[in-house]
């Protein structure tokens, strides 16, 4: 992603969230005519904070909100914590927080284990490929050479299958450190949907998930959380890792001298995680988006579409043990998708995030109105 990234793949059209931080009553604005009923917001009448855990590309984007949203509204405080996508749905799960971070939605069995768990997408994200390659700016890869660098078959940065795809560059003989994550991540994720996509034997063998069995190479690493990875690849012992890192922590892998690489898209282009790009891969698959909001944005068609994007969801019970929290969790997320309120690009652009497309906005808001205490 590039400085200066606006906020917002489209105007959302003012969401009817009442920011009124010293008003202690709920408020359910009339929807218009064919649209669904918005969910009843407001500040509660006593103090609420909502505890929330997980995805370490999300997190950032979460801290931001937290003075805004007291701001907005007195008696709500938002209590982040990062951890990883894994422990954001489990703790979810288990109610052991408010709600969960991830950029993984419920998987079919989690889904239909636990029917009160909504997937509540709040904005979206990217993930960038960044190398430790000294001298090399124009790195191209596709999903096809990654798997196969995970799956331990090309070990060197000068593979063929690497130098098909980066005509007149000379790469070095320099062996390859793929590098992964070790906790249950969404960023593993997205990363390996990708590599389920674009390579059949990686689909049929490790597959996909927030943790997977990953194959043996001789020379991975493995880290924790986004921070951890940008840290390792940057080592200079690490010369030739190659890291995938999701777009809010870009900043801190470029300025550690790590490149990002061009991915090449179902069109066959190469692209990077630009706001274009990203847009571009929102609007090829938002108009199909399901009512239950479980959607993969990888691999999506475009001519400039960006792999590697997906929805940054909030994993939430819609059954709350009492109103005053139902109240404060609806206003939370009513306020976070508003472009008046979290979605404003003064937040969205400090992590590289987008605002979610107007039309998925209706289905959005219909998934919080079902949150009851």
């Amino acid at each position: 992603m590039r400085t200066g990234l606006l906020g917002g793949i489209a105007l959302l059209g003012t969401l009817a969230v009442a920011a009124c931080g010293g008003s202690s009553n709920a408020t359910t604005p009339t929807p218009a005519s064919g649209t669904p009923a918005a969910a009843a917001t407001g500040n509660p009448t006593s103090a609420v904070t909502l505890h929330e855990s997980g995805s370490s590309l999300l997190y950032p984007f979460l801290e931001e909100l937290v003075a805004p949203l007291t701001q907005a509204y007195s008696n709500i405080t938002l209590a982040p914590a990062p951890g990883g996508s894994g422990k954001g749905i489990s703790d979810a799960i288990a109610g052991a927080t408010s709600f969960g971070g991830s950029d993984a939605y419920l998987s079919p069995g989690q889904a239909s284990q636990n029917a009160t768990l909504e997937n509540i997408p709040i904005a979206v994200s990217a993930q960038a490929v960044n190398y430790n390659l000294p001298g090399i700016t124009n790195l191209k890869l596709s999903g096809g050479v990654l798997a196969k660098i995970y799956k331990g078959t090309i070990t060197k940065w000068n593979d063929s299958a690497i130098a098909a795809l980066n005509p007149g560059v000379t790469l070095p003989a320099t062996g390859i450190i793929p590098v992964r994550r070790l906790d249950g991540s969404g960023d593993t994720f997205i990363f390996t949907s990708l590599l389920s996509a674009t390579d059949p034997s990686w689909s049929s063998g490790p597959g996909f998930g927030t943790t997977i069995n990953w194959p043996a190479v001789s020379s991975e690493q493995s880290a924790m959380g986004n921070p951890a990875m940008v840290a390792t690849c940057s080592k200079s012992q690490n010369v030739g890792c190659v890291a995938y890192i999701g777009v809010s922590a870009e900043a801190s892998a470029l300025s550690a001298g790590l490149g990002e690489a061009e991915l090449q898209n179902q069109a066959g282009n190469f692209v990077t995680p630009t706001q274009t790009a990203i847009e571009a891969a929102v609007a090829a698959a938002a108009g199909s988006t399901p009512a239950n909001l479980r959607q993969s944005l990888i691999y999506s068609n475009g001519a400039q579409a960006y792999p590697i994007v997906n929805f940054e969801y909030i994993i939430v019970n819609t059954t709350q043990t009492d109103a005053n929290t139902a109240l404060a969790i609806r206003t939370f997320l009513s306020w976070a998708i508003d472009p008046n309120g979290g979605s404003q690009s003064q937040f969205l652009q400090k992590e590289d995030f987008v605002g979610l497309p107007s039309s998925v906005i209706p289905k959005v808001q219909a998934a919080i109105a079902a949150i009851k205490g």
